[in-house]
């Protein structure tokens, strides 16, 4: 016993820290018919409940979180996903590409391509490019300085949204927007490898776009089948599932439109659940994707449950 005590002596009650705090790389991958879905993280930011939701009282806030188990700030998973059909890679939103790095609310954002690749893609694969609105956290992924981030790709997006975005403003003036000053498109255009679209349309077999107007004037939102499968990516249609499942009406001041917003968001659920649609959220709880479902007049967030897949 003495030679234990002198061999190990007095042990620490505390393992030293991981000298990098991270998670496991942010990908998550399910099949969906015949076509394998890949949700791609680019970051969590932590955002106050009321300052994305000031419609909603302090006491809904409190109540709701507490009864989700969270806490305020809440943290907002920033989501894309990467649909391979079998004949083409096709990648719905790009990220922050990290140009919001300057903003210590956005630091560590900016992981879509390490992801990417973490995942076994590389951005050389990428077919097609869609963008369900123009928003940092969407486009910012675009470009790599000023050149294409995903140089063989065909970009996509409504040509509502594309005419807003040139004729805004906003990227002259909002210092959230500093990042986005230049035509993130314009690589893609000078190269001729973007496209747009001006209709609820197929744009490659198997993928569609569908109008959503409200959260910006030209927001889109994408419909995946296959084999009898249908999946919606909402693109912000939900912005905190911990509040607007349970009170979709609940709109937000990132709304362009937020009566409009409103009315597609609740169109969307709606249609989810009543036909047992999967859904897929830029901003719902990573991966995001899962299940509505309606019970005694009020929706509710199924996630999906992680599974490996089959090799």
């Amino acid at each position: 016993m003495a030679f234990v005590a002198a061999t190990f002596g007095p042990t620490s009650a505390h393992a030293a820290a991981p000298l990098v705090k991270t998670q496991a790389p942010g990908f998550y991958r399910m099949m969906f018919g015949d076509f394998e879905v890949t949700a791609l993280n680019d970051g969590v930011v932590a955002y106050p409940t009321a300052q994305v939701l000031p419609s909603a009282t302090p006491e809904v806030i409190q109540a709701t979180l507490s009864a989700t188990g969270l806490k305020d700030p809440v943290g907002m998973s920033y989501n894309a996903f990467l649909i391979n059909t079998g004949s083409k890679l096709v990648l719905i939103d790009t990220g922050t590409g990290g140009k919001l790095d300057d903003s210590p609310l956005f630091h560590g954002a900016g992981r879509l391509v390490a992801n990417l690749r973490a995942a076994g893609y590389q951005p050389e694969q990428i077919d097609e490019v869609y963008i369900t609105h123009v928003g940092p956290d969407h486009i910012g992924g675009l470009t790599l300085g000023n050149q294409r981030a995903f140089p063989n790709a065909v970009l996509r997006t409504s040509k509502a949204e594309m005419d807003a975005y040139l004729n805004s403003d906003k990227a002259r003036e909002d210092k959230f927007w500093h990042p986005f000053r230049s035509n993130l498109f314009e690589p893609y255009i000078v190269a001729g490898r973007f496209r747009s679209f001006d209709q609820d349309m197929a744009l490659v077999p198997g993928i569609r776009a569908l109008a959503t107007p409200g959260h910006t004037p030209g927001h889109t939102s994408f419909v995946i089948e296959s084999k009898g499968q249908t999946l919606i990516v909402l693109g912000d249609l939900v912005l905190m599932g911990a509040m607007q499942f349970s009170d979709p009406t609940l709109s937000s001041p990132f709304d362009a439109d937020p009566n409009a917003a409103t009315a597609q968001r609740k169109r969307m659920l709606h249609l989810a659940a009543d036909h047992d649609h999967w859904v897929a959220g830029a901003h719902l709880s990573f991966p995001g994707i899962g299940h509505v479902r309606f019970k005694h007049g009020q929706y509710s967030w199924k996630p999906v449950n992680y599974t490996i897949p089959q090799q």
